[in-house]
């Protein structure tokens, strides 16, 4: 399977080969009862649990200790307690309710130990030997009052329960190995026993996160979405605020690629038995090869598949399963309506402050909380001038955090940065008024000779395929940029060097905007653009100290004094750009970007946006593009995208990558104007740099990039 597909965070949807059933009745399946579980998990997995014994490193050398061969071939004890040996096996239960309820870790962890007799040849005769399997687990519930009976059942047993909703993404201190290293790590091994994964929708995601970090359970159960065919690869998108469920072939194929077997299928869930075990243990014990078909048919409808929250893929079923709603044409519910209708009530495990969150909604309160699991706490460096006591470690830690998202994807989310949420939404709201709302005549009333570097630039009128020598459709978005002024540098405007970077900023006339619109626009929008170069300075900082303390070498030797002296205009040439798209052409189809595949000249870039729904940012991974997830309204705490620019890319040798972007066109229900409000972080002009062993000042390596993308740009023509 294409690894691309397996990893790709916007979801997937694929028909794969269309197959026949030929479930089979005499595998595992003939072992199926309920004690507590829904579909005969629990027979299932006592056989398992049977047919493979214990495998801890204490098991294994218990076992050396108790026997040693002798010349002749056969075996001795060495020690007389070998009877009655106590074994400990672990189980991780992610999404268990009530610890009782369709529990399929309630058998091992509740009811009584089990005994296992097992032979060993021993000189003399065969001699019996018993072990008793003890079973502790990790179990892990959001709901706050299944919780609660979570803990009454299975405190008392020594087991240990967690209060979390478990996060799919990436860099979340919430994901599910980030929580076993950090908290079990003492109690777990890696090759723990059993893992059981049931939270409705990101369970795909769960596994593969798991996966990635080097767990390898003996045994996995985990649920699937059963509504859809075998032909169909489909993968949710790596979001925790989505509830769609995967398909079974795309667990199949995920497992497969570190070495899983697929052994059985209840009607929700899927059974894995790593393949090490599964060879030694299982395959003698099943009576043909247990394949996908053979071990699963789709007896929920035809080819009908639903989504957790409600969503209809074509084609069939005329009853919605989970909502029990009757189908009477393609979609029932309208797109807002559609939730997962068991979503737990709280339990997110993330501390925050309350008080920020009253009088919004709990859909608002959960993609605050998921967004502050990934993005990048600044406030180690945001706050450090605000005569605040920063601790360094704080500082160290934040550091790796930003350079560890910003070396994986070139890009990365940050918050903490002191900018305030009423400034964020009035730069936006200016943004919007003036882009989209007030009479074109306001914005021709500051077009200048030099529109990529200050004032107004129409659609159509640049192209950012340009910056990487590449022929693209022309941006179709409204630009209009400020930047560092020249003051008191005689009647040329000082040295030649500072003339490209920095200029005058050309404001909408009063005269035809009127002077109460034309200075609050101004002012809203100076005031911003200072304010988030103090913090583009604290970023830069922050990744100068990050490659710094992880590196034996000085890779990035002027970063930390590129930005410094900030109330001097001349101490550095970051432009601020104001960016606004609208429906247009090229959302029919939505196939031809706003704005061309590009990478940004500078040092980074910080970007803030608005609930527009007509465009999206997306970067490149691989051969794929990635929607860059944003969130839908500017929090309390703002979220600011930063990418790496090209010079940041270049001064430390390729180590941050400056990643391709683009801006695509999408259909929006509401169809809404998008604004973007992007800082493009710049040296002074002068500044010097040392680039593959070579000086040169930031000025000569602007202009040395651009000249590359020309010539590259002639070649192609």
């Amino acid at each position: 399977m294409n690894h691309q597909i397996l990893n790709n965070p916007n979801g997937t949807i694929k028909r794969v080969v269309p197959t026949v059933s030929h479930r089979r009745q005499d595998g595992l399946i003939q072992y199926a009862y309920n004690h507590t579980s829904q579909s005969g998990e629990d027979g299932i997995l006592e056989k398992l649990f049977e047919w493979i014994p214990p495998t801890t490193q204490q098991r294994r050398e218990q076992q050396e200790d108790n026997v040693t061969k002798n010349g002749d071939g056969s075996t001795t004890r060495t020690s007389s307690d070998t009877d009655n040996i106590q074994i400990t096996r672990w189980c991780v239960d992610v999404g268990a309710w009530d610890g009782r309820h369709l529990s399929n870790t309630f058998s091992l962890l509740c009811r009584n130990n089990s005994t296992t007799t097992s032979s060993n040849h021993y000189k003399g005769g065969k001699e019996k030997k018993m072990t008793k399997d003890i079973w502790k687990g990790i179990l892990i519930e959001a709901d706050d009052e299944k919780f609660q009976s979570l803990c009454n059942l299975h405190e008392p047993l020594g087991n240990v329960c967690w209060n979390v909703t478990v996060s799919c993404l990436k860099h979340s201190k919430q994901s599910l190995s980030y929580m076993l290293k950090n908290r079990a790590l003492d109690l777990l091994p890696m090759d723990f026993e059993f893992l059981c994964i049931d939270v409705d929708g990101t369970d795909y995601w769960l596994l593969h996160d798991i996966l990635h970090a080097s767990f390898r359970p003996q045994v996995i159960c985990i649920e699937f979405n059963p509504t859809m065919p075998h032909d169909l690869l489909y993968i949710q998108p790596r979001d925790d605020t989505i509830r769609h469920g995967s398909s079974l072939s795309a667990l199949v194929a995920l497992a497969s690629e570190f070495h899983y077997q697929l052994v059985e299928c209840t009607c929700y869930n899927a059974f894995f038995v790593r393949g090490d075990l599964f060879e030694k243990y299982i395959r003698e014990k099943i009576p043909f090869e247990p394949t996908m078909e053979r071990v699963h048919e789709v007896t929920m409808g035809t080819a009908l598949y639903q989504l957790y929250d409600g969503t209809l893929k074509l084609h069939g079923c005329k009853t919605m399963l989970w909502h029990r709603l009757p189908i009477p044409d393609i979609q029932v519910l309208e797109k807002e309506k559609r939730s997962f209708p068991f979503v737990p009530s709280a339990g997110s495990g993330m501390e925050m402050d309350e008080a920020l969150f009253s009088g919004t909604s709990q859909e608002d309160r959960n993609e605050e909380h998921m967004f502050q699991s990934i993005s990048v706490d600044m406030a180690p460096y945001c706050q450090s001038g605000l005569l605040l006591q920063v601790n360094e470690e704080d500082k160290i830690k934040c550091s790796q955090e930003l350079l560890k998202q910003l070396e994986t994807d070139g890009f990365a989310l940050v918050r903490g940065t002191t900018m305030s949420s009423e400034l964020c939404k009035d730069a936006l709201h200016w943004t919007d008024v003036f882009l989209h709302k007030a009479p074109e005549a306001v914005r021709r009333s500051c077009l200048t000779k030099d529109r990529a570097r200050r004032g107004y630039s129409p659609q159509n009128a640049e192209n950012f395929a340009s910056l990487i020598g590449q022929k693209g459709p022309n941006d179709l978005v409204k630009k209009f940029r400020v930047g560092p002024e020249w003051n008191n540098r005689g009647d040329d405007g000082g040295s030649s060097h500072f003339a490209a970077l920095v200029q005058p900023n050309a404001w909408p006339l009063e005269e035809v905007w009127g002077e109460e619109n034309s200075k609050t626009f101004q002012r809203v929008i100076e005031e911003y653009y200072e304010k988030l170069c103090d913090i583009a300075h604290a970023i830069v900082a922050c990744i100068s100290d990050g490659i710094r303390n992880s590196s034996s070498e000085n890779l990035v030797p002027h970063l930390e004094e590129s930005l410094n002296g900030r109330s001097n205009e001349d101490s550095h040439t970051s432009i601020l750009t104001l960016l606004g798209y609208r429906k247009g052409a090229r959302h029919q189809g939505c196939k031809i970007p706003l704005v061309a595949a590009h990478t940004d000249v500078g040092v980074i870039t910080v970007l803030l946006f608005d609930d527009g729904d007509c465009a999206t940012l997306q970067r490149a991974e691989g051969d794929t593009w990635v929607d860059v997830k944003l969130p839908k309204s500017v929090p309390s705490d703002p979220i600011f995208v930063v990418n790496i620019g090209d010079c940041l890319s270049d001064l430390c040798g390729g180590r941050l990558p400056s990643t391709m972007h683009r801006v695509m066109p999408r259909n929006g229900k509401e169809g809404k104007p998008r604004n973007t409000l992007a800082l493009f972080v710049g040296f002074q002009s002068d500044q010097k740099l040392c680039i593959n062993n070579n000086v040169m000042t930031y000025e000569e390596w602007r202009k040395n990039k651009i000249a590359k993308a020309q010539a590259k740009a002639r070649e192609r023509s």
